[in-house]
């Protein structure tokens, strides 16, 4: 994630209620997430996604569409 591919965005997805995620990788997630780039420069998003376990598309499917379709809309 360090070194992300120019032009591209990796979406990263996060139940809210998985233990599957140190918190130090949370932080470094969420700083990579923040940090600016410019506009031809991959970047990386991050979201958490409300009331959803390890299953987010079974748990929260219309929260999972909610975040992707944005992204998906964008695909040119």
């Amino acid at each position: 994630l360090d070194e992300r591919p120019i032009g591209m965005e990796i979406a990263i997805v996060r139940a809210e209620k998985s233990d599957r995620c140190m918190q130090d990788t949370i932080q470094r997630i969420q700083r990579l997430a923040a940090k600016r780039v410019d506009e031809a420069d991959g970047k990386v998003s991050y979201h958490v996604l409300s009331k959803s376990g390890h299953w987010v598309h079974v748990d929260n499917p219309k929260g999972l569409l909610q975040i992707v379709t944005p992204k998906l809309a964008s695909i040119t």
